[in-house]
Formats: C-alpha cells, structure tokens, sequence
C-alpha cells in the first residue's frame, strides 16, 4: 500500500514449518473452486464539473423532485389513498404549480413512486413490528441532496445535455448503463452509475487471515505465516481535523452573514477531506486483504453498542477515534468486494481474532 497517509507493517515468518492455525479438515473445506468468470452489476460514482448556470438549473431539479415527494407524502397519510404511484401519478402532476413544469418528466414521475414505495416500507414495518414509522419530508437543508436519472438522459455530452448543456465527467461512462441517480454531497455532483460488468473469480486455496479491529491500530491481521498492522497510530491526523471541524461548527453558531457562509463552506470541506481519508484507509486495506488471502475472519464489532452512553465503559475521546474510523462501513465494503472477487468473509466471535488470546 505505497503512497498512502497510515502506516502499514508486516512481519512473515521465517520458519515455514510453524504450526497450522486451522485444522487440515477445515482447511479442505475452505478449498473450493470457483466460476471463472459471472456476469453481475455494480455502481461507479462519478464526479461532475458544472459552471454556475447547470448548477442553479441542477438545484431546481432537486428543489422539484424534494417538492413532488413531499406532496405524494401528504396525500398519502390520508388512510383511504393507496400507495400505487402509477394510479395517483396523473393527478399530482397535473396539479403541480408553474414553476415545476420545467423540470424533465421523468424526474417528478421517478419522486412520486419513491414517496410510494417508503410508505409501503413503512407500513409492512408497523405490521411486523407494531412501531410506527413515518416517512419523512425532505428538507432543502439536507446535506445530500438527489434525484432520478433515466438511462436514456445520459449520454457522453452530459446528462439531458439539450436542456442542461454539455459538462465535463471525470471518467468515461460504463457500457451497459442503467438508470442513475443525481447526487450533491457537502456542493459537489455526482452520478451513480449502475452497469453490468464481468467479474473474475479465482481459485480458493484456502489462505486464511483473522482481524482484530480497533482504535489505536485500525486492523491487525494474523495469518499461518505473516502478521501485521494496518493503520498504526496514525488517527491523530484524523483527531486533529474533527478538532478543528469541531472548532468551525461552534464559530458557525456565533458568526453571522458571509462570516457564517465561510465557516459553512470551510466545514463542509473538512467533512469531506475526513471521510476522504477513511474512504482511503478502507479501500485499499480491503483490496490488500481480497489479493493476499481467500478467507476472512472478522469479529462482530459492534460499534453502536460500545458508544451508547448508557453503561459504556470507554471516554468520550475514545468514542469519537471509533465512529470516525467507520468500521462497520469498511465491514460492509470489504463484504463487497469479497463477494466481488470470489473471496469469503466470515463472521466470529472475539475470541478467533483477538491479539491477545490469538497469541497465548
């Protein structure tokens, strides 16, 4: 992992003839052959450079479709009207006011049958559990803000280039695209797009690495002849922007006008060199691990249970290094590329990956 922020360090064995972690029946189990190749789906988010016009056009298309959702939202917590999007589309859009009407079709349709289909979400919820749950408006305030993009909108000039004009991607588009999704995420644009791709498998020989998750190294790894650490003692980098994010939100409270407008601008670009640099540290310590091993053991860290305030045993500060390092996240991810390489990611207890009890 060259030209990265964190430290990564690992050690092999000299003597290769050491003792085997797992039993050779286990091991034999674990060798299994896969398919050379499967057809499958997956999403690339790729960034946008718009000028001034496209984005205020942009904002408009977000302002209709939050508008159009909300709407569909009300109508629907009269009981008597169901949450079929295709019988009441015609008549929300007919009754929509003036200034939507700009807006593509396909967007404000898209936004009914999304407030449509949380409803029905929610109502199975309540059936099952008995809680209620209601959907909730969207707000222009949000810091995510997106909408509905059919396939055919989207072509290498742009995205509905005739109204929105040509903008520049930061990559090609895929072959083989789906419909996408428009996002703005702390002012930048993004464009999800799913495509088909074919993913190569290869054979499982059974190299098996445990995990050991945690705050002042992110990961420690043990395998039959190597161990290792990802992310040693490198979180003060991380500590000290949240320090000075923390800084700007309590200036933000106290400014006013453009020096509250400024601190805003200077937050959101500190969340977003943060989540950068976590998204860096997840990304490639998965990829290290789906290339040197098949197997994967990783302990159920259970995050939201150790941060609750309520019989917690660990400080503030400590809560803090643990949310921020998003190892339920990077648990998600490295499932997903797993399963995208043809690799197994396998779920245990403490007690298969500890440091501690590992090495006794």
């Amino acid at each position: 992992m060259e030209k990265s922020w964190f430290s990564t360090n690992l050690k092999v064995a000299q003597n290769q003839n050491s003792p085997q972690i797992l039993s050779r029946s286990l091991m034999s189990f674990l060798i299994v052959s896969t398919d050379s190749e499967s057809t499958g789906q997956k999403s690339k988010k790729i960034r946008l450079f718009l000028n001034a016009e496209q984005r205020v056009i942009i904002r408009q298309w977000f302002g209709v479709s939050r508008y159009v959702f909300n709407k569909t939202v009300k109508i629907l917590e009269n009981s008597e009207v169901k949450a079929n999007w295709k019988a009441i589309k015609t008549g929300i859009l007919n009754d929509l006011p003036e200034w939507c009407k700009a807006v593509p079709y396909q967007i404000k349709s898209i936004a009914i049958k999304d407030a449509c289909t949380a409803v029905r979400e929610a109502k199975k919820k309540y059936q099952k559990t008995g809680q209620i749950n209601r959907v909730r408006f969207r707000y222009r305030k949000n810091p995510v803000q997106s909408c509905y993009i059919p396939k055919s909108a989207v072509s290498a000039k742009g995205i509905y280039h005739t109204k929105l004009g040509e903008l520049t991607f930061t990559e090609n588009l895929p072959d083989n695209i789906g419909d996408c999704r428009l996002t703005s995420t702390n002012g930048d644009y993004y464009l999800t797009v799913p495509h088909k791709t074919t993913q190569i498998k290869t054979e499982n020989q059974g190299r098996v690495v445990a995990l050991d998750p945690g705050v002042r190294t992110f990961l420690t790894f043990f395998s039959e002849n190597s161990v290792g650490k990802i992310g040693h003692g490198d979180f003060s980098r991380i500590q000290r922007l949240c320090s000075h994010l923390d800084q700007l939100l309590s200036e933000i409270s106290k400014a006013k006008g453009k020096q509250k407008r400024r601190r805003r601008k200077a937050a959101r670009r500190m969340v977003i060199k943060i989540r950068n640099l976590v998204n860096e540290l997840h990304h490639k310590a998965a990829r290290f691990l789906v290339n040197n091993f098949d197997v994967i053991l990783l302990p159920t860290f259970e995050t939201s249970e150790m941060t609750k305030k309520r019989n917690r045993k660990i400080r503030s500060k400590t809560v803090r290094n643990l949310l921020s390092f998003a190892h339920y996240r990077f648990k998600e991810f490295l499932k997903h590329k797993a399963q995208e390489t043809g690799k197994l990611v396998v779920d245990v207890c403490e007690a298969y990956t500890s440091v501690r009890l590992v090495l006794r």
